[in-house]
């Protein structure tokens, strides 16, 4: 079966959706149209719960965007849930599951491109982790957020913690964790944990307008900024100040660099090509 062979899945989010190609045995779908790269997660029989193959098709699909995309969107189909989190019984059959879960994770984390994520519905645990590593979350007002540990008797190590408490403060992490519930998108947008609350039906165009203006700026400047922030929040002995340099010196000697400022002084937007 060829990419464009591939059926689309019964879903009304996001609208129209369709993927080129799939991941994963199927759990995850990539669309690409120009500069951004769609990813969902195809399970909405288990609220898009993330097991082993999931995550790995995750993976996948974000490798294949950062060779023909500038911006990667990662959401989950159908409406109810943006993932509902880890797909517990997946897991309990693969002793290295848990740790492939977080590698994958930090992956996401460190991908050179700017992410974001649409989120609809659920998302908890995993699910909340994985909205945590990428760079901004839109949400729809029909989004919940939770973590919950409590409830099932385990505990996130350090790197399960470490960007929720960065985005949210120890106080609110702690209630999520403590307490164990959900909180709404009004809630969380007042914590920082989302960046944008919309309207369900007025959530995706506000996502896809959002990945059109980052892809439309120069992609070495906003490769540098990811960089350079991730490096800002690195543990002091660990930053590497000197690559930070190098992707300064390489946005000062870019064409880019060059297309941005003929393109103020002769009052027209830019075409960045990155490079």
């Amino acid at each position: 079966m060829s990419d464009t062979d591939i059926a689309a899945p019964a879903t009304t989010f996001p609208p129209e959706w369709y993927p080129q190609r799939e991941f994963g045995e199927g759990r995850v779908g990539l669309s690409i149209d120009g500069p951004v790269a769609v990813a969902a997660i195809q399970v909405p029989g288990k609220m898009n719960a993330l097991d082993d193959l999931a995550t790995a098709g995750l993976i996948e699909a974000l490798t294949v965007a950062e060779a023909e995309a500038r911006v990667f969107v990662l959401t989950g189909i159908g409406g109810r849930a943006f993932i509902s989190g880890a797909d517990i019984e997946a897991f309990d059959d693969e002793k290295r599951g848990p740790s492939r879960f977080m590698e994958r994770q930090q992956r996401l984390a460190a991908s050179p491109l700017p992410t974001i994520a649409a989120i609809r519905g659920y998302c908890l645990g995993g699910g909340l982790m994985t909205a945590l590593n990428c760079d901004l979350r839109v949400a729809g007002a029909d989004a919940q957020f939770g973590v919950p540990a409590a409830r099932l008797g385990i505990a996130y190590g350090y790197d399960g913690l470490k960007r929720l408490v960065e985005t949210v403060g120890p106080s609110r992490t702690r209630r999520l964790l403590y307490v164990g519930d959900r909180i709404d998108a009004a809630t969380a947008l007042a914590w920082g944990l989302v960046d944008e609350m919309h309207g369900p039906d007025a959530l995706w165009g506000a996502a896809m307008a959002l990945a059109r203006r980052i892809a439309g700026n120069a992609p070495l400047s906003v490769k540098a900024s990811k960089a350079t922030i991730a490096e800002v929040l690195a543990d002091p002995a660990t930053r590497d100040l000197a690559r930070i340099e190098e992707l300064s010196l390489a946005c000062r000697e870019s064409a880019d660099f060059r297309e941005g400022r003929r393109a103020f002084l002769e009052k027209r937007p830019p075409v960045f090509e990155g490079r």
